[in-house]
């Protein structure tokens, strides 16, 4: 890693706040400094990165990525970052248990609020049974294993738990190239709408060849929620239409990585709602990171041989 810049507490803390400020968005200094203070090794040795949306007013978010194996879930419970033990503690717990040391957490953050969600990387790709399959997986969700079948949707490579929400994020890595018909058969999951014409146009050309499929679920009942495209790594300067608000945000989250990595996710509800994530590496060289861990970047044709 080339860059010369280190996690620096008083810096993160002096660029939230302003970044936070720009975007229109809550920023609760104490409680982010009490997350700097109860995961520091996650931001100082991990991945860091910049998350929000495109719908006015909605939260700046960050996220460590870490490289070390880690129990969030118990440091989060420890420092009263999280309440109590929930369905999603216990769902996330034994998800990294059943992977038998192969699994990795990082957490995601918001400037308000704190803690969010538990990520797990699943140490590469998985079939989906192995995952949703397990008997300490709700019913419901178990009950999703041939929807997702049917949407084409049979390995898992991350999944995550939402703590204020109760739902799951599941994320799915499919056999491209994206089509008009792939999103309506994936889209179906959530009863949404393909995209129109022109807005497929930008998703095929930012997406790789094998992408990327997020699908929350509610956890009580395992419906699906929202189905996103993601991708990672946009191509230098170059960005598909996005909102004013991601626009700005781009130009004002900061970065210190030699590549700085901006992605974007294409969010499809049940309820309509249709908008666009954006998230930035801001430090710990997230490039080199998600290289690690095989994932597929913007304009990749590589074809996943797991995926058959």
């Amino acid at each position: 890693m080339g860059q010369t810049v280190s996690f620096s507490e008083s810096l993160f803390l002096d660029e939230i706040k302003r970044t936070a400020a720009a975007l229109g968005a809550r920023y609760e200094e104490d409680l982010t400094r009490k997350v700097l203070d109860t995961f520091g090794d996650g931001f100082r040795d991990g991945a860091t990165v910049w998350k929000t949306t495109g719908r006015p007013g909605d939260h700046l978010c960050y996220r460590f990525f870490a490289r070390a194996q880690n129990d969030t879930v118990a440091t989060a419970l420890k420092a009263g970052l999280l309440a109590e033990e929930s369905a999603a503690t216990r769902l996330i717990r034994d998800w990294t248990e059943a992977q038998g040391g192969a699994a990795t957490q990082s957490c995601d953050f918001d400037a308000a609020n704190g803690l969010a969600k538990t990520w797990l990387y699943l140490g590469g790709m998985r079939p989906a049974e192995e995952i949703l399959g397990r008997s300490f997986v709700p019913a419901g969700l178990r009950g999703q294993l041939d929807a997702f079948h049917a949407a084409q949707l049979d390995y898992l490579r991350f999944v995550a738990v939402d703590h204020r929400h109760q739902t799951v994020n599941l994320y799915f890595r499919t056999r491209g190239p994206i089509t008009m018909d792939r999103c309506a058969e994936i889209l179906r999951l959530v009863d949404a709408a393909p995209p129109d014409e022109a807005q497929l146009a930008d998703i095929r050309t930012f997406v790789p060849e094998d992408f990327c499929v997020a699908v929350t679920a509610s956890m009580a009942t395992g419906a699906p929620e929202r189905c996103c495209f993601y991708a990672l790594k946009l191509p230098p300067g170059r960005f598909p239409a996005i909102p004013e608000r991601i626009a700005q945000f781009f130009a004002e989250a900061p970065s210190y990585d030699d590549t700085t990595v901006n992605a974007v996710g294409w969010s499809f509800g049940r309820r309509g709602g249709t908008y666009i994530k954006a998230e930035k590496g801001y430090l710990g060289d997230m490039s080199a990171l998600l290289t690690d861990w095989d994932c597929y970047f913007s304009g990749s044709t590589q074809k996943d041989p797991v995926l058959g």
